[in-house]
């Protein structure tokens, strides 16, 4: 339990300029797969996935001690590279999780049509 807590401190002390442009990142690509939705205002909720999974994506690639966080040219690009990272595993975890309801029946029932009465 002490590494699963020490991971979550790691992940949550993230900078705030790194969240911004990972979640700038995220911003982008949901407003963009927004068109694609079945039920558009569903990008509330995807968005914090991709933004967990992007986060996630930088704390994992900080450890691995892939780059130095110091020099600028590098935190951007793998900032970048994270986010990027976490758009597409966002997107994928969401479409599971979608791809599961629908094998599980839930689903929801099409708009009745009225007719005028003459």
């Amino acid at each position: 339990m002490e590494a699963l807590n020490a991971h979550l401190e790691g992940i949550l002390a993230i900078d705030w300029a790194t969240i911004g442009v990972i979640a700038s990142l995220c911003g982008i690509a949901s407003y963009v797969v927004k068109e694609y939705l079945a039920i558009p205002p569903m990008i509330i909720f995807v968005f914090p996935v991709m933004v967990v999974c992007g986060m996630e994506a930088y704390y994992w690639l900080l450890n691995a001690e892939q780059f130095s966080a110091k020099k600028i040219d590098q935190w951007l690009m793998w900032t970048i590279l994270a986010g990027s990272s976490g758009v597409v595993v966002g997107i994928g975890c969401v479409t599971m999780l979608a791809a599961l309801r629908e094998r599980l029946g839930v689903r929801r029932e099409p708009p009745r049509i009225s007719r005028a009465i003459r």
